[in-house]
């Protein structure tokens, strides 16, 4: 991005990935050359596009020379074609990455050029009925802060993204200075909104409110969030900032439901879903379907499961396809279905082991797919007892406890102990009742005064 009377310029990343910026000449194509392939339709059409660019810079040479092109978005908001084509050129290289973990809240793909602080992961959300999930705090603000601990602990350990604008937008982030207090981080944004906006700079001003709501979802203080999130969508709304205007839903869906607004969650989730492209109503779909599932309404969830399912399908994601598929098991054994709740928690489980072998050996990706092949195997358990596949339902108690055992979980190495012996007792539960009445029958009776 520039301002008025400078001269534009474009990204060179050397072998460091230090950014060095150089002038951006006329005779140069100012439309990004390609790079990668997107997995999103949108970004699909940026093929024909970029013929004559990339005819100038073969892939050899960008890998070689690391050319991002023009990827800013900053000037564009007025002109709504000229902004649709800048998104695209973002989403060629910018594109989704999911994790495998299953009734998790999906956080729409902050704008690289928001520079906001890392956010936390999501953990998983508790589905059952009338029972708070995980991560709904109901003012609990103490607890919230607990959960953001451990988060954070887990957050610390993430690999580099493969993608290449998010590594290096990663690398900023952690080499970028900030204070170790989150109140005097809260303090030097509101300097910074207070500052664009009298000086006339919307875009600066709504950056500063959605990294203030960012803040305080990493200490778990949900409710002020909330706000600083409902005045970035108003600056949205008014500077016509449809990308952020979507993000500001997703934020606000996310932490309602957090809060137990789930009424909220459903209307903010809804407009996301109208305003967002393939990535955006996938993870739409999805996080409606958590909310009705924790609502008690497994049908309504079943069926926003299903669209994100076809939206994976779609866009060709293969993370995507593992946690919706995982999803529409759980509501499906939800509404009763144990059959197809079966054969989605079986695909889930596959999925999330090849994905396992793709992402490669780091220590946050063995410890994010042992917690979720120990999930999987634990409700892939309960389905089959349910079903009165005792058997088999034991065999993935059996696996269920030794992830739980090498991942040092003694807690929910306990549950599915627990839950072992229960399905090795029912197992053999009718032969032992039959055994029992077999040898009533065969004693011989005897009398009162002791006689036979």
């Amino acid at each position: 991005a520039w301002g008025r009377g400078q001269v534009p310029s474009v990204l060179f990343i050397d072998q460091d990935f230090g950014l060095l910026r150089r002038p951006f000449w006329p005779q140069m194509s100012a439309t990004l050359p390609e790079i990668s392939t997107s997995r999103s339709q949108d970004a699909k059409s940026l093929k024909s596009k970029s013929t004559a660019s990339s005819a100038k810079f073969q892939p050899t040479s960008q890998a070689r020379f690391g050319y991002l092109g023009h990827l800013s978005i900053q000037n564009s908001q007025e002109d709504p074609a000229v902004q649709a084509e800048a998104l695209r050129n973002v989403a060629a290289l910018d594109g989704p990455a999911f994790l495998p973990n299953v009734m998790t809240l999906q956080r729409a793909s902050t704008p690289w050029q928001y520079n906001t602080p890392p956010r936390m992961l999501e953990g998983s959300v508790s589905v059952e009925p009338n029972q708070p999930g995980e991560a709904e705090e109901k003012g609990n603000q103490n607890n919230g802060m607990s959960n953001s601990r451990s988060a954070k602990a887990l957050s610390a350990q993430q690999p580099m993204p493969a993608n290449y604008v998010r590594r290096i937008r990663r690398k900023a982030q952690k080499s970028r200075g900030e204070a170790p207090d989150y109140r005097q981080q809260i303090a030097d944004l509101k300097m910074l909104a207070d500052s664009a906006s009298r000086s006339g700079s919307v875009y600066q001003a709504l950056q500063a409110y959605h990294k203030m709501g960012v803040v305080y979802d990493n200490q778990g203080m949900y409710s002020e969030a909330i706000q600083k999130y409902k005045q970035f969508l108003a600056l949205c709304v008014t500077s016509k900032n449809t990308q952020g205007e979507a993000l500001a839903y997703n934020c606000l869906g996310i932490d309602c439901f957090k809060t137990g607004q789930h009424d909220e969650a459903i209307q903010y989730h809804n407009k996301h879903l109208e305003l967002a492209d393939s990535t955006g109503r996938l993870i739409a779909h999805t996080n409606l379907g958590i909310v009705f599932q924790a609502m008690g309404l497994s049908e309504h969830a079943a069926i926003h499961h299903q669209h994100a399912i076809e939206y994976a399908n779609r866009m060709g994601a293969k993370d995507a396809q593992c946690f919706t598929v995982g999803n529409l098991g759980i509501a499906s054994a939800a509404q009763g279905d144990l059959q197809t709740s079966r054969i989605c928690l079986q695909y889930h489980l596959s999925a999330a082991q090849r994905q396992k072998q793709a992402a490669g050996e780091h220590k946050f990706n063995t410890l994010t797919f042992k917690d979720v092949s120990k999930n999987a195997y634990h409700r892939l358990g309960t389905v089959n007892a349910t079903d009165g596949r005792f058997d088999e339902a034991a065999d993935h108690f059996s696996k269920a406890m030794e992830v739980a055992q090498s991942k040092g979980d003694e807690k929910d190495e306990e549950v599915s102990k627990a839950m072992l012996g229960i399905a090795r007792g029912l197992l053999n539960f009718d032969e032992h009742c039959a055994a029992l009445v077999k040898g009533a029958s065969e004693a011989p009776l005897v009398g009162a005064d002791g006689d036979a």
